[in-house]
């Protein structure tokens, strides 16, 4: 036997198992296609279920998303109204506020001028009385209470045609004035 041949020889086995090879691959290969076939056809039988429902559910919402579109241009209508009243509200809760002030400072001013106008009477049924307090402009520049000028001055009736006055002492008539 000459050498080309033995290698001949040598070469027909590698093919044959090859050949062999090939279809024991192919075998094994068509049973996990098989099993990868089952497999997906049984999966595909489990979802049907699933996607006629979803299927049943778009079905179902369509007409509601075609109702949307309307809704949130309401929706964005309410909103600005809503703002525009909220304007509105805080314009007017600025003018009660301003009105609010205001009000306290005419009961402020009002509350003044009654309390000046209560002294003023009281100041007047004291020295009508002769009970005249000193002034309060005469002990803040430092004058004793006891002393001659701040002494309460009694009024004396002056004699008219047909009335009757009533005259104070010079001290007493700057205080007139202030008044």
């Amino acid at each position: 036997m000459d050498p080309l041949k033995v290698l001949l020889l040598v070469l027909v086995a590698a093919g044959v198992w090859a050949v062999v090879e090939l279809a024991l691959t192919i075998r094994k290969a068509r049973s996990s296609v098989e099993e990868i076939t089952r497999s997906a056809n049984e999966t595909i039988e489990q979802v049907q279920p699933i996607i006629a429902k979803a299927d049943g559910v778009m079905d179902e919402i369509q007409p509601a998303i075609k109702r949307v579109d309307p809704l949130v241009e309401r929706a964005g209508v309410v909103v600005d109204e809503a703002t525009i009243s909220l304007d509105k509200v805080n314009g007017i809760l600025t003018d009660v506020s301003s009105v609010s002030g205001t009000a306290a400072n005419v009961s402020g001013v009002v509350d003044q001028v009654a309390n000046n106008a209560a002294s003023g009477v009281n100041d007047v049924i004291n020295r009508l009385r002769g009970k005249a307090a000193p002034e309060p402009a005469r002990i803040a520049e430092g004058e004793e209470a006891g002393s001659d000028e701040s002494a309460p001055k009694r009024a004396t009736p002056a004699a008219g045609k047909d009335r009757a006055y009533i005259t104070y002492d010079s001290a007493d008539e700057g205080a007139e004035d202030k008044d």
